[in-house]
């Protein structure tokens, strides 16, 4: 009997809920990004309590286990890329509001949207939005520092975790701070674990800070003749005393897409376009629309919305921008960037010829705001040569990204997907106090191994096809 089997038998024994059938395995074994490794069994736990039973047995017999909740994640850091076992979180799902001190307590396995829907019930919300808030778990937000729409005003995940409570790789639980407003007692152990991706430990629980629901909302949307002119509009804007909670640009091949893959939509033909959001009270965030269409008006005619009807055609076009891309292959090579404001002519320039020469289309959408940007090579998968073709231009393209002062990775975290670009965005010096930490916490190297740390390539992978899951 195997190291894994004895850790299931002993498992099963203690009466935790596992699985090892085919369909429990397969659906452990991917994420957004389709790449799959099936694990040897999947534990589903239902409490703290489970994860130190599951915890105590892999260090005991020193089996690897890859944490997950939704799965929604984009760059491979919940599949089980070395088997072992998988811990499935999303069972651990409560959701407990204080609406005095404005905290969520909440389980690992809570829907990000349903966190928020429930503050809402007390007048409150809380902030962070990634675009699959409907379905990501906030463990996984925790674990990628998950941003999302609205972090241009009101910052990542990160801002909103007041305290935790992790499982270490032995089983031992710790508490790192308390729901306090203010908390400044020795070390912040709270934020080692926030973007560490389930490599140094497992987070069961989290307080999150909630804020006052804004009371309206208003929806603007700009359309530019091409993709300088709206960086002109994003500067522009950035410049302008104006705060919007959102700030989204999406580049003419994109806008194309959403056009071809949306006839009932008004887009206009060979567009760039800037969705804002502003929220607060009705009189300021009618002003600030008011003010985002006039600092505009020497490169677009802005039309905004109050309305939620309107407001919602708005934002369909940037809803739609994902899916709408497969209008230009069938296949994509896709990340996501972080820019300085000041290099965006320079990187996309470099960008779109390279795509160009590579013959692939690059179409561009992201958080401009905050110069996260979500980049994609797209082709299709009966070219014989463009898969390799878009492999190396995403590796030019990140380089180009990090020499002009940018980041490999703005929420979506690292996995393995990204893992043999950390060399590239930090020292030889860095990576080993990196490393040195991970082996502080988990010195068996169990806690999702093969992550972050352990640079591996995708080239001789292929990511299934007609796989269509929920978010789709």
């Amino acid at each position: 009997m195997g190291q894994a089997e004895k850790m299931l038998k002993r498992l099963v024994e203690s009466g935790l809920d596992c699985a090892d059938d085919e369909k429990s395995l397969f659906a452990a074994s991917v994420d957004n990004m389709r790449y799959s490794f099936l694990p040897r069994f999947v534990v589903r736990a239902k409490s703290g309590d489970d994860v130190e039973k599951t915890m105590r047995a892999a260090y005991d017999f020193e089996v690897p286990v890859t944490v997950r909740g939704s799965g929604t994640g984009c760059a491979g850091g919940c599949v089980p890329t070395l088997g072992g076992a998988v811990l499935d979180l999303s069972g651990i799902d409560f959701i407990e509001i204080d609406p005095v001190s404005r905290v969520a307590h909440v389980g690992a396995g809570a829907v990000t949207a349903h966190i928020d829907a429930k503050a809402n019930g007390f007048g409150l919300f809380y902030a962070p939005d990634p675009s699959s808030h409907k379905y990501s778990s906030i463990g996984g937000n925790i674990a990628c520092n998950a941003g999302g729409l609205r972090a241009l005003k009101y910052g990542t995940t990160r801002e909103h975790v007041l305290s935790l409570a992790a499982v270490l790789a032995d089983g031992r639980k710790i508490s790192c701070g308390l729901p306090l407003k203010k908390y400044s007692v020795g070390q912040n152990l709270r934020d080692m674990f926030i973007g560490s991706e389930g490599t140094l430990g497992i987070v069961t629980e989290a307080w999150l800070k909630l804020l006052p629901l804004p009371s309206a909302k208003t929806a603007a949307l700009a359309y530019f003749d091409d993709d300088g002119s709206a960086f002109n509009g994003i500067e522009r804007i950035m410049r302008a005393n104006l705060a919007p909670c959102v700030l989204e640009f999406m580049d003419t091949e994109t806008v194309a897409c959403v056009r071809a893959r949306n006839p009932g939509l008004s887009v206009p033909e060979n567009a760039a376009a800037i969705l804002a959001e502003f929220d607060g009270e009705r009189n300021e965030t009618l002003f600030q629309a008011r003010k985002f269409a006039e600092t505009l008006s020497p490169f677009s005619d802005a039309e905004f919305a109050v309305e939620d009807s309107a407001m919602a055609k708005l934002w369909e076009v940037r809803r739609s921008a994902s899916q709408s891309m497969y209008e230009l292959g069938d296949s994509k090579i896709s990340q996501d960037i972080v820019l300085p404001n000041g290099v965006l002519r320079d990187f996309f320039s470099f960008y779109k010829d390279l795509g160009r020469s590579k013959k692939l289309a690059t179409p561009v959408f992201g958080h401009a705001g905050d110069g996260n940007y979500h980049i994609h090579f797209m082709y299709d998968s009966s070219d014989a040569g463009a898969r390799a073709r878009a492999l190396e231009a995403m590796d030019a393209s990140i380089e180009k990204a990090v020499e002009l002062g940018g980041a490999v990775s703005g929420e979506h975290g690292i996995g393995f997907l990204k893992s043999k670009y950390m060399p590239l965005q930090h020292g030889a010096l860095e990576l080993e106090l990196m490393s040195s930490i991970k082996r502080l916490f988990d010195p068996k190297n169990i806690l999702n191994p093969g992550k972050i740390y352990a640079p591996s390539d995708i080239e001789g992978l292929s990511p299934l096809k007609g796989l269509k899951l929920p978010w789709d």
